[in-house]
Parts: C-alpha cells; sequence; structure tokens
C-alpha cells in the first residue's frame, strides 16, 4: 500500500490496496493516515454496496439518513447522490435533487445540524461527468493554527448555532423531509474550536450549517462565521480532486469542510455515500457496528 501527500496542508491518495479484503495492518495504517491527513482518496475500487458499507462500518456506527425512521435498516445509512432518472435520462433543472447539489457548492461539515456532527464521510464514484462535479475540502486544522491569538482568544468559549432550516430552506431542501421530520432537526449548539478526540488537535468548526454566535449579535456573529469560513478555505489548506468512476474518498468532518462543485446539467453523475455516525450517544446512529 502506498500514501502519497497530495502537497496541500490535507489530504493523500492511497494506491495499491483493495478496501473489501484489507488486513488488520493495513486497516490501522489506514486509520493514521485519515488521522494525519484528514481526507483519503482510494482509487480504483469499484466497491460494491455491500463492501462499501463494511468498510465504512470499520470507523464505528453508522448514521441514518435525514429522515428518523422507526426501524433503521444499514440501507437507510447508504445515500444516493445522483442526477440520473430511474430511466436512465437526466434530472430537470429544476429538480429537488438539482437544487440540492447547488446548495452542496457550499462549505459544509457533514450533519453539524444535529447534536452530534459525523464522524467520517465516505464517498464513492459510479459514474462521472466528463467535466466539473470535483469535490473540494479544506483543513480547518491549519486553519486554526493560521488564526491571529487574538482571534483564537476570543474564540475559544465561544458556540454556534447550526441549523439545518437555516442553511437548507434557500436552495429548497425542506422539500425533501416532512415537518415532522424538521421537527426532529432542530437547531443545536457545537463549539466553534474543537479539538480532535484522537489527534489532540484544534481546529474551527464552522460551515454553511452555523447559523450564529450564542450571546453575540446574529447579524454580525454571523457575518463573522462567515468570514471566518472563507478565510479558512484558502490555499495551502484546499484539495480539490476530480473524481473517476471506481473512486472511495473518505474525510473526517470533525476538522475537514468540504464542498461539491457543478458540472454541465446534461452530463450525468451518480455517488453513493455512507456517513460514520458521531461517538458517544447519538440518536442517529444505527446500533449495528463492525
Amino acid at each position: 500500500m502506498k500514501i502519497r501527500p497530495v502537497g496541500a496542508t490535507l489530504g493523500a491518495l492511497v494506491e495499491d490496496v483493495r478496501l473489501s479484503s484489507i488486513s488488520p495492518s493495513e486497516f490501522r495504517d489506514i486509520e493514521d493516515a485519515w488521522h494525519e491527513f484528514g481526507v483519503l482518496v482510494f482509487r480504483d475500487q469499484h466497491l460494491s454496496d455491500e463492501d462499501h458499507v463494511a468498510f465504512s462500518k470499520r470507523f464505528g456506527r453508522l448514521e441514518q439518513g435525514l429522515k428518523r425512521a422507526s426501524s433503521p435498516s444499514v440501507s437507510s445509512a447508504l445515500a444516493r447522490m445522483t442526477n440520473i432518472n430511474r430511466d436512465g435520462s437526466v434530472v430537470e433543472p429544476t429538480s429537488l435533487q438539482w437544487r440540492f447539489h447547488v446548495g452542496n457548492t457550499h462549505w459544509h461539515s457533514d450533519s453539524s445540524y444535529k447534536r452530534v456532527g459525523a464522524k467520517a464521510s465516505l464517498l464513492a464514484a459510479h459514474v462521472v461527468p466528463e467535466e466539473g462535479g470535483e469535490t473540494e475540502w479544506a483543513d480547518m486544522r491549519a486553519a486554526w493554527d493560521a488564526l491571529d491569538a487574538g482571534m483564537k482568544d476570543w474564540l475559544e468559549d465561544k458556540v454556534a448555532i447550526h441549523s439545518y432550516v437555516y442553511s437548507h430552506s434557500w436552495h429548497g431542501g425542506l422539500e425533501v423531509i416532512s415537518d415532522e421530520d424538521v421537527r426532529h432537526l432542530p437547531p443545536v449548539e457545537h463549539a466553534v474550536v474543537k479539538v480532535h478526540p484522537d489527534t489532540g488537535r484544534k481546529s474551527l468548526f464552522v460551515g454553511r450549517h452555523a447559523s450564529h454566535i450564542v450571546g453575540q449579535d446574529e447579524a454580525e456573529s454571523r457575518a463573522l462565521l462567515k468570514t471566518l469560513t472563507s478565510d479558512a478555505c484558502q490555499p495551502p489548506r484546499l484539495w480539490k480532486y476530480r473524481w473517476q468512476p471506481g473512486d472511495l474518498g473518505m474525510w473526517d468532518n470533525r476538522c475537514v469542510l468540504h464542498r461539491g462543485h457543478l458540472w454541465p446539467q446534461h452530463q450525468k453523475r451518480s455517488m453513493v455515500r455512507t456517513t460514520v455516525a458521531g461517538d458517544g450517544d447519538n440518536e442517529w446512529a444505527l446500533a449495528e457496528a463492525s
């Protein structure tokens, strides 16, 4: 197995390994590299859904999607992100699927609008467009390191409100789920500065789901959060990756932001994602683990 850093403050390509049949020692090396680089892309895997799920579960319990199922199963943890209809045609530009892609072009951490944010996301590429459709990641550890001492001191004890309604209402995201499901996603609080449980490194926890800072003027703190996100997501803290069919990418939502890039609407793109639930007491985690 070869692990090749990409030259940014995060990210590495992993080659010469088969994720469907890795050994315990290979998994330890992968987990160590994930903690170090925050984002890993494994080329030429072509995983089945079953192998995708099995590899994901090595990192912890899977997280069910936006709709709280009364009897959730592993299938509810597979998110199919596609612009292809069942008949093989491409969705209309006004469709909910496309509007959701537009929403995902803004920097975010998956599930930060839940009480316990996601631990990891694992995205598999099945069909990719001829151009565009990249995923880009930003290193919030290095972003924290780059802040001046005064801003670090001010942010240390700050808490932000993260809200699904705030981040999804503008592009039609609320149409995906029922009013009852929305009630399961009330605004939640997260520290603006996170300490990674495995590495001890501090990072900024911001992005599109962060609405405002508790105890501060809402408009002013909202503007500050947007500025922090914009300033953080700059070189050399960025890695933009162009997918190939068969790739699997995984990233650490606790210290990395990501966004998708659009592509020509007439070109097909089909991806499948699993999400590893945040550790500890987590009502969105499936009971089954590895």
